[in-house]
Parts: structure tokens; C-alpha cells; sequence
């Protein structure tokens, strides 16, 4: 109970100095041994439970194709073994679900997710470094049809945490269609992104998923230094005492809220060996399950019957396989070297 303790104070006291960013460097030879060893046993899961969705379901969903598509990505930058027939896969299920709906695409109508939906499809296929076509374009085209004035994109219905953030759907489309417009889009779509960048900065954050979606957008849209650091301080703010995040102020922490929460500051320019993100390595090491999942519940009321997919956790597997993956992704991306 004393060491317990003592652990904790310790963790605390690290978390109150701030953030102290070391330059490149990686963690420790035994850290990354364990690091290592975790990303192993989380891809396995997540790539099995990727190759069973198609058999359940024919439609795009971001838990079963996009996010393992960054965490199995971000595995093998790390040098762990993964399925290498398994991205074209993804991204060929995701383009025919796509493919399927250009109709309405170009409409800009009847598209479930609505901008969210659309946006994590095109992140689909900038992970697999898909080339621009018609359906990326007319992808787009729904992008620039449904942006509202202010600069932000509406999600379609609100099922926490994934489907609930206004911020990380905006981020999540913008960035689609600054990265794939088409020649005769890109004045358009300039302007789009303008605006998004615009109200995204200007907007307040309720849950941890808007912290790091600002964060995020204002890293990958242009913000301004100034901004961009305000906004890395809040996330920082919020870590808790065990070195996660929780996905809300009263919630305790998670593999979800952590693990994306790391791969966004990460992402920001905060090196593996900051301190708070040592404890937040430390977070998820720890609460890692045997069979390599993180469990995470669901907050979500559902709005389809609820079928059983293969993954752990019965009606958390959804929620839990997302956080799995932010998990793996952030963890590998310690462990990467260039």
C-alpha cells in the first residue's frame, strides 16, 4: 500500500511540473521492450476483428476500417509484424461503400454520418495513400455541400464519444478536403478549410475529444503558433493523476480519451519523452488486458440492432476496439524511429 502510494505522489508531482519536451528522445531499451510486446498483442486483435467485420456488415464504419488502418499503420513505421495484404482490403471495402452511395454523394444528401462519416472515409484512404478519383472527389463534393456557414460540419446524430464531438468531425472533414481536391475544387475547398480552421479556434471545448480535436485541426489546418500552443496546454491540463484522460471532466480515465489523447500531442510535436506522456505510456501499459484489448464502455444508445462482431467485450466491443486502436497507434508511434 506505502509503494502504491508513493507511485502515485510521484506520478503526481511530474504531472504538476508541465510538459518537459526532450527533443527525439524515445523511451528507455526495457520501456520500449514492453511498448513493443503491447502493440504486438493489440494488433493482433485489431486486425483480426478487422477482417471479420466485411462477413457482418457491408457498410463504412470508422471503428472497423479506419482507426485499425492507423493503428496497424503506425505498427509497422514501429517494425512490428502485421498483415500486409490487410490495408488494400480496408480501403477496397471502404471505396465500394462509397462507390456505392455517389449519387447521393453529389447531392450532398441521405449520407448516414453525415460529415463525419464522409471525413473518416477519406482519412481511410490518405492512410493507405489512396490516389484522388471520382469517388474521392465526389466525396469531397458532399464535404463542400454540407459545410455549414459558420465553417463547421453537423454529425448525424450524437453517440458518445466518437459521434458526438462538432470539433473532431469538422478537423476530420476539412482535412479530407484539403488533402483530396480535385483541380477544380481546390479554390472552393481552400476556402472551406479556411473557415474551418477559423471556427474551430474560436469554439469551446466540453469534452476531451473537442480538446484534442482542436489541438488537432489547428496543427493540421495552419493555426498559429500562439493558438496552436494554448490549445496543447488545455490538453495537458486535464491528465489526470494516473497519467490518462477521461473522455469527460467526471469520468474516470480510459484507453479511449488516452490513447487518443497521446497520438494527438504526439502528433502536435510533444516528444515520446515528455514526462506526462511517460505517464501516460505508463496508463495504458498498465491497463492493457491479457488478450490485448483495452476495455472501454460504451456511453452510446444504439441506433442499429446490435450485433456481435467477434471482439471482446459483448456490447462494448465497438467502443473498445476503437480505443484499442488509439491505443496501439499512440503507443507505436513512441517506438518509431526515423
Amino acid at each position: 500500500m506505502r509503494s502504491n502510494t508513493l507511485r502515485m505522489l510521484a506520478i503526481g508531482v511530474l504531472l504538476a511540473l508541465g510538459p518537459v519536451v526532450r527533443g527525439d528522445e524515445s523511451p528507455a531499451v526495457e520501456s520500449r521492450e514492453k511498448i513493443v510486446a503491447a502493440v504486438e498483442r493489440g494488433v493482433a486483435l485489431i486486425e483480426k476483428g478487422a477482417r471479420n467485420y466485411p462477413t457482418q456488415r457491408q457498410c463504412f464504419a470508422c471503428h472497423h476500417q479506419t482507426l485499425p488502418l492507423l493503428a496497424t499503420g503506425e505498427a509497422h513505421a514501429a517494425r512490428v509484424k502485421t498483415d500486409e495484404a490487410l490495408p488494400a482490403t480496408l480501403v477496397a471495402f471502404t471505396a465500394e461503400s462509397f462507390r456505392s452511395q455517389l449519387d447521393d454523394l453529389k447531392a450532398g444528401e441521405n449520407i448516414g454520418g453525415k460529415g463525419l462519416t464522409v471525413g473518416y472515409g477519406l482519412w481511410t484512404m490518405r492512410l493507405a495513400d489512396t490516389k484522388p478519383d471520382e469517388v474521392t472527389e465526389t466525396m469531397v463534393t458532399y464535404l463542400l455541400k454540407t459545410q455549414e456557414p459558420d465553417g463547421h460540419w453537423e454529425v448525424h446524430s450524437v453517440r458518445p464519444p466518437a459521434e458526438e464531438s462538432l470539433i473532431i468531425c469538422t478537423v476530420i472533414a476539412a482535412s479530407g478536403v484539403q488533402h483530396y481536391a480535385a483541380p477544380v475544387q481546390r479554390e472552393n475547398a481552400a476556402a472551406a478549410v479556411n473557415k474551418a480552421r477559423m471556427w474551430i479556434a474560436s469554439s469551446a471545448c466540453t469534452s476531451q475529444e473537442d480538446k484534442i480535436a482542436r489541438l488537432w485541426g489547428l496543427k493540421l489546418l495552419g493555426g498559429s503558433n500562439e493558438e496552436i500552443s494554448m490549445a496543447r496546454q488545455i490538453v495537458l491540463a486535464a491528465q489526470r493523476a494516473d497519467g490518462g484522460w477521461g473522455q469527460t471532466s467526471e469520468m474516470e480515465s480510459d484507453a479511449y480519451a488516452t490513447g487518443s489523447t497521446l497520438f494527438v500531442l504526439l502528433e502536435a510535436g510533444v516528444a515520446p519523452g515528455d514526462l506526462k506522456l511517460q505517464c501516460a505510456i505508463e496508463f495504458l501499459l498498465k491497463s492493457q488486458l491479457d488478450d490485448g484489448s483495452w476495455h472501454v464502455k460504451t456511453r452510446a444508445k444504439p441506433v442499429q440492432k446490435f450485433f456481435d462482431n467477434g471482439d471482446p467485450h459483448g456490447k462494448d466491443q465497438f467502443i473498445s476496439i476503437a480505443g484499442t486502436c488509439w491505443a496501439v497507434a499512440a503507443l507505436a508511434r513512441t517506438v518509431q524511429k526515423e
